[in-house]
């Protein structure tokens, strides 16, 4: 044994999740006579963390590691055990003595050390102590237990013996403690830290959140945790004044405030919380708020105890919210491979990965999810098959779920069931199409008229729109997303809705004629490309549900139609995979529906080649357009604007392949159609100028280039404007000939003028803006300023 100015025979080193455990340890020894340091006790408000680390671990002989999985998991306690090993590397002196509290094995440099079992007795609270005291004691008798000599002065608390781990405090508590609970260490942090604040509104926190985060289990986890705070832990379930009322009679009663007669509603209240403002160290739980939150004569009216709250609503206005949030994706990995005793492996892992991230992480619907597995006795990889065959049927039909009352969908069905403004269910109805993220009211302002009412005439009121979008956030069913930029709506959520109104066609026809009326991309608009990336994951989640379902032709071709959009905006972008993917959906349903000889079925062809062109892959190119042309001579006729874009196409890929005598014929047979039917002055006269301009440019003919670049510029100029990227085109055009004459400060003037509009309107990451720098650039090699071109 130390005496009082020497080392500490012990420093307890633990997890935060296991601190109940640390305090028992040193309170036990202390009471045998040992000294011991743990942060629980030492570590004080102020003080430097780092600094009384390394003083616990400096000024004690010997250091007790309380082994758990968070222990073993933990980097912080890594360091620890570690530390004191260094000082024993082959255990000789027993420096490093592990007790184990949880079912794990040590590995690597811990495995061989032999550790205190005390897992399994928790229960027996005489065995732990006894076997503890034994397995410190360098005797190999272990010695009779002194007298207990009194709490050392510099220990805290100063009076209590700290709880055995498992023992709890006069309680009510409705379930047992979850084995599988996982994370919300923040959560826990920030509770700890507002009831330990002191003020009275900081004593009464509220976990809120939409249903499935596991609000309940939180609670319910807190209350084991930190048990050791309390000698009264009461739970009320509080969906309605009855269980509240129930459960404050049954706490009178056990409490001998009241006798089981009693009916008085008011005294039984007055009694209750007159005990709550005469007694300290208790805590209680109000699991579900709902008609009793803002009813006054429910809560203490000064509270200087423990309160915490569970509740879906956000507005609240009598303590300190917790949001509780998803899991992460590494916190429902470490749930599942818990709760289903399914090794980690990595194919194991990548199945759970999946599950998690289908499932939106979840807690309800991992837990169900396993449920499931272990019941049926399945892998992850079969359960996947499930919930891509059934939706979320799987979930639902769960057997053995723990602590869980309601299903996911009886679950969600509650809060849908809460609005009551129908305006504002109708709108919820909308968001279960659109993308989980970034949900914004413009998305459904702009359209407004086409939707049913009373939603169009609250989406036209700027009170009434407020109103609605409130109250889907006041019951958690959506998220004011931090940047406050939108919203989001967690997509198990959006599928619970969507299977809720599957029958009534009417919201998906609303989705469809929304987009179809403001889903546009103009070309050169940096506003109209902004407001086309915000539509785009909206209009796809949404064609993605009800291509299947809305079958009409009508309805296809509006899909096909926003299909072919959404290629068009990402080819002028320079996104050509994303593109071609958008495009090729687009001739599938077009395909089918209208037939392969039609315009718009050409029209598709067309697009699809034009994004190989751009990609080099002029082989694939030629044929679509081949294939193309065709159709529109068949169908539209020789003469038709559509079938010169298709010579003129073509025009452009044997252009590329240096086929100059070919792509001079088919240019000047798009032109003649061009100035026949548009006239002399439209911009597609124009791009046929600039077409066979090129060619000339390419064979040398310089003076013949730049008389029908300066004519497609005129055009350009005075029916686009100046800032137009058709006309920052015809600039770069003429800048080009002036580069192969070598007048390079008139095609650098030229060049810059093209880059300022290009950076202007198409902004600065356009592969069209990267091709003015690269044109500049190669002006700077040629004059020999090397440096400025490699910039």
């Amino acid at each position: 044994m130390s005496d009082k100015n020497s080392k500490k025979d012990f420093f307890v080193s633990y997890n935060k999740a296991d601190k109940q455990w640390a305090k028992w340890i040193a309170a036990v020894l202390e009471q045998d006579g040992y000294t011991t340091i743990t942060q629980a006790w030492d570590f004080r408000p102020g003080g430097n963390f780092m600094r009384e680390m390394q003083n616990a671990l400096t000024n004690s002989e010997r250091t007790i590691a309380v082994l758990s999985k968070n222990y073993l998991n933990s980097k912080y306690c890594q360091a620890e055990w570690e530390a004191a090993l260094n000082k024993d590397v082959n255990s000789e002196k027993r420096l490093l003595i592990p007790v184990r509290i949880a079912d794990v094995e040590p590995e690597g440099l811990l495995a061989p050390i032999i550790y205190i079992d005390l897992f399994e007795l928790e229960s027996d609270e005489a065995a732990a102590e006894k076997k503890l005291i034994r397995g410190v004691d360098d005797k190999e008798i272990p010695r009779p237990r002194p007298p207990f000599p009194g709490v050392k002065k510099d220990l805290a608390p100063k009076s209590l013996k700290a709880k055995f781990p498992g023992t709890l405090p006069f309680n009510n508590l409705l379930f047992a403690k979850n084995p599988h609970f996982t994370g919300r260490d923040q959560v826990f942090e920030k509770i700890c830290k507002g009831f330990e604040s002191g003020s009275t509104v900081s004593l009464t926190q509220i976990i809120t959140g939409m249903g499935g985060l596991g609000k309940t289990q939180t609670a319910l986890e807190y209350a084991y945790r930190y048990a050791d705070k309390y000698e009264c832990i009461w739970w009320i379930t509080a969906e309605n004044e009855m269980d509240v009322l129930s459960s404050y009679k049954k706490f009178a009663v056990e409490m001998n405030l009241l006798h089981q007669d009693q009916q008085d509603s008011e005294l039984i209240i007055k009694v209750v919380l007159n005990w709550m403002s005469e007694n300290q160290n208790w805590l209680f739980i109000y699991d579900n708020v709902e008609s009793i939150a803002r009813d006054t004569q429910w809560w203490p009216k000064n509270n200087l105890q423990n309160i915490l709250i569970t509740t879906r609503e956000k507005q609240f206005n009598i303590g300190e919210s917790v949001d509780i949030a998803t899991f992460t994706e590494e916190e429902a990995i470490s749930f599942l491979e818990s709760r289903t005793g399914i090794a980690n492996r990595s194919d194991q892992n990548e199945n759970a990965t999946k599950i998690a991230n289908r499932l939106g992480y979840l807690p309800l619907a991992l837990e169900q999810a396993a449920a499931y597995i272990v019941a049926g006795e399945i892998t992850y990889a079969e359960y996947l098959l499930l919930l891509h065959e059934y939706g979320l049927k799987p979930l639902d039909d769960a057997e053995g779920v723990m602590d869980y009352s309601k299903t996911l969908t009886e679950t969600m069905n509650i809060s849908i069931d809460k609005i009551d403004l129908e305006a504002a269910q109708q709108l919820l109805y909308l968001c279960a199409y659109m993308a989980p993220e970034n949900i914004y009211k413009e998305l459904f302002n702009e359209g407004a008229e086409l939707l049913p009412s009373p939603l169009d005439e609250a989406l036209q009121n700027g009170l009434e729109n407020n109103k609605i979008w409130r109250q889907l956030t006041k019951y958690s069913l959506l998220k004011k997303q931090e940047d406050g930029n939108g919203y989001s709506m967690h997509r198990l959520l959006q599928e619970v809705v969507r299977d809720k109104i599957e029958h009534d066609q009417l919201w998906m026809l609303c989705c469809l004629s929304l987009f179809y009326k403001t889903y546009d991309f103009e070309y050169g608009d940096i506003e109209s490309h902004n407001r086309f990336l915000k539509q785009t994951p909206h209009v796809e989640s949404c064609l993605n549900t009800i291509e299947t379902k809305l079958t009409d032709d009508e309805y296809q071709e509006k899909i096909a139609y926003l299909y072919n959009r959404g290629g068009f905006g990402f080819d002028n972008l320079g996104n050509y995979s994303q593109s071609l993917e958008l495009y090729e959906r687009a001739i599938k349903i077009r395909e089918k529906v209208l037939g392969l000889d039609h315009p718009s079925t050409a029209t598709s062809y067309n697009n699809i080649a034009g994004v190989y062109t751009s990609q080099g892959e002029y082989g694939k190119a030629l044929e679509l357009y081949e294939k193309t042309m065709k159709i529109r001579e068949k169908v539209l006729g020789l003469d038709h604007p559509d079938t010169a874009t298709s010579y003129n196409n073509i025009a452009a890929v044997y252009d590329s392949q240096g086929e100059y005598g070919k792509a001079l014929e088919l240019y000047d047979k798009a032109l003649v159609i061009r100035e026949k039917v548009l006239g002399l002055d439209h911009p597609d006269t124009a791009t046929s100028y600039n077409n066979i301009a090129f060619v000339y440019a390419r064979q040398g003919e310089y003076t013949k280039a730049l008389e029908l670049y300066d004519t497609a510029l005129k055009i350009c100029e005075k029916m686009l404007g100046f800032d137009h990227p058709d006309t920052a085109f015809s600039y770069n055009n003429i800048a080009g000939v002036y580069t192969s004459q070598g007048e390079y400060g008139k095609a650098l003037e030229l060049y810059d003028k093209a880059m300022k509009i290009y950076e202007k309107v198409l902004g600065l990451d356009h592969p069209d803006t990267a091709t003015s720098y690269n044109n500049i650039a190669f002006v700077y090699a040629r004059q020999g300023e090397y440096t400025k071109a490699l910039e």
